[in-house]
């Protein structure tokens, strides 16, 4: 069965961008490597066995929710590693296109897309902030058997902490005064009920400590109200441009 092309991002560069064996690789993939579109427009792309990936067997390969996270977490580092050197507009998980010609095509029919999101996010990486309610500690432990019972344990807990009317408007300032530091913000849809607020941030790299040393004040400023700030990152910018493109 033919080989298949798995598209991990897209970059602009004047030069082949540097990508080495080192680098992870999806479940029987090889290694990503950089194809030329042309102008100086990149895909960084893998090669995948139709065996694994065609359409018949990928549904069962979905449905393997260890083997489904292996190819998240390498999708995802190839995308991050790639971002080091250079502004990427990530590929959704699994796209797949039946060879390179294929897949320079396709990102070819997109490049005005593909250049507008890089003219966006230059110098621009993308950060989480969430704003979470923490129980206050007790006497009672718990005692779990297993790291499964412990983690449902910690999940029950989390579920039983609903965010004050003070501890949301407090995120509210929060956001207000962090959003100062980004170019955007927006809000992430969340089932979490302990979560107060969860957003994502397109920050310039030279407002980046700014927005850090904020965060850490107004976490600082938080903790009375029983809430706990984090900020993470930085990551490639999934939440301000994505190719959501069927397979190919």
């Amino acid at each position: 069965m033919a080989d298949l092309t798995y598209a991990h991002c897209a970059m602009r560069a004047a030069r082949r961008p540097s990508v080495n064996d080192q680098w992870p690789r999806v479940p029987g993939g090889g290694a990503p490597r950089a194809l030329a579109v042309g102008h100086g427009l990149w895909i960084i792309v893998s090669t995948v066995s139709g065996h694994d990936y065609d359409d018949g067997r990928l549904p069962a390969r979905i449905a393997d929710a260890e083997w489904l996270a292996r190819c998240g977490v390498a999708h995802h580092d190839v995308i991050a590693r790639a971002a080091r050197g250079h502004a990427v507009v990530p590929f959704r998980l699994l796209t797949l296109f039946r060879s390179d010609t294929r897949a320079a095509e396709e990102a070819e029919k997109l490049r005005a897309t593909i250049e507008q999101a890089l003219d966006r996010i230059g110098g621009r990486r993308e950060w989480v902030i969430r704003v979470a309610m923490s129980r206050p500690r007790t006497a009672a432990k718990l005692h779990p058997s297993s790291g499964t019972s412990y983690l449902m344990a910690r999940a029950a807990e989390s579920r039983g902490v609903a965010p004050t009317a003070v501890a949301r408007r407090a995120a509210r300032e929060l956001v207000k005064e962090v959003g100062r530091h980004a170019d955007r913000l927006v809000r992430r849809e969340s089932v979490a009920a302990h979560l107060v607020y969860d957003g994502a941030l397109l920050v310039s790299r030279s407002r980046e400590h700014d927005l850090s040393v904020t965060v850490r004040q107004w976490a600082r400023r938080l903790i009375p109200l029983g809430c706990r700030v984090s900020l993470t990152g930085p990551w490639p910018p999934y939440s301000f441009v994505s190719l959501e493109r069927e397979r190919g």
